[in-house]
């Protein structure tokens, strides 16, 4: 169901994430483990996709994306998406606190990098409280051209750079700001190339480079101008930076080696907690945005609809149900803790 009017003949939908799944890391199930070592750099994370177009009643539910290497992902069929945005949310924007929740460990320093469990479900930033209420007003997108979102997507990068730097520091670790490109045109980048439009990516995290990177026509065509389906987009993939400088991807790809036959839940643990981020940094910056009843209502519904598609095999299941995503994203947003981020340590039951 659109949710705002239609904005060149394609109306506006709200996507649901997908990984650009690292050949050597995650493969199709029908694949044999990857050996090791990979280099990291050579993968991209947390590219999001949204939903396809209608299907035919003979038509395939799967679409075989190639941007790092072709694996197979799963989408919501259009009329899922539609049923899942079909609810509004209650009116709730000035009921809530987003004041940061206090540091439990100030002084915390790092795990041993070697004690992947640690890194993963004992990391330091968990104990770093919330972040701060920073003050972060919206760009208008206008018409979401490619100059329009660039502008958007720059200002709320300093907003995150401010917001992220000092608990990442705080918890004995270096930050580095990563970068960001907005494509219209064919790219290259250490984890491979992307062409605008090429499948359903909207975005995805770099670490070999550091980069967050946006296809701007295929955010544009699927989100229009819907200003706070940008900044939950860019704010998942900015928690892919924060995993990337906190550790926390290397001991991921680490931990799927160790037991390769757990890489579905890890995948949605990872995936869960850069949504998670995602809401966090929202839940911030939620008085100056400002994150008002309409755009919390757009975030509510926004957030049912990424994940998994319902029904999915179990062994295509890599970024949890909508539900789970809307769990995680409204609860940070909601709390303003870091440390209820930690989707490593959470029951099987809320990373489903």
């Amino acid at each position: 169901m659109p949710i705002n009017p239609p904005m060149g003949g394609q109306p506006a939908y709200l996507p649901h994430p997908y990984e650009q799944y690292h050949p050597g890391y995650y493969q199709p199930p029908q694949l044999p483990a990857p050996s090791w070592p990979q280099q990291q750099s050579q993968w991209g994370y947390g590219g999001w996709s949204p939903a396809p177009p209608p299907r035919r009643s003979n038509g395939v539910a799967r679409l075989f994306v190639g941007l790092l290497g072709g694996v197979a992902a799963l989408f919501f069929a259009l009329v899922i998406v539609s049923a899942a945005l079909g609810g509004a949310a209650s009116s709730r924007a000035e009921g809530i606190d987003h004041s940061p929740a206090q540091p439990s460990d100030p002084d915390a320093q790092p795990v041993d990098p070697t004690d992947i469990q640690a890194v993963l479900t004992a990391n330091p930033l968990y104990t770093q409280g919330g972040l701060a209420n920073g003050r972060c007003p919206a760009e208008d997108l206008g018409e979401a051209s490619k100059d329009e979102q660039t502008r958007f997507y720059l200002a709320l990068m300093d907003c995150l750079d401010a917001e992220w730097g000092a608990p990442i520091e705080s918890a004995g670790f270096a930050y580095t700001e990563p970068g960001l490109v907005v494509f219209d045109t064919s790219v290259t980048t250490p984890c491979g190339s992307a062409n605008p439009q090429d499948g359903r990516t909207l975005a995805f995290y770099c670490p070999g480079d550091e980069v967050l990177y946006a296809d701007a026509p295929q955010v544009r065509k699927f989100f229009g101008s819907i200003d706070v389906a940008y900044a939950i987009l860019i704010g998942h993939e900015f928690g892919h930076h924060v995993q990337k400088e906190t550790a926390l991807l290397e001991a991921f790809d680490a931990a799927i080696y160790d037991d390769y036959d757990q890489r579905l839940v890890l995948n949605r643990r990872l995936e869960l907690q850069a949504s998670c981020m995602g809401g966090l940094f929202l839940g911030a910056i939620a008085e100056s945005f400002p994150i008002d009843d309409q755009r919390l209502s757009q975030l509510d519904r926004a957030a049912g609809a990424f994940g998994d598609e319902p029904g999915a095999p179990d062994n295509q299941r890599d970024h949890g149900s909508g539900e789970s995503n809307r769990d995680w994203i409204l609860r940070a947003f909601s709390t303003n803790d870091l440390g209820q981020c930690n989707t490593f340590v959470a029951p099987d039951d809320d990373v489903d």
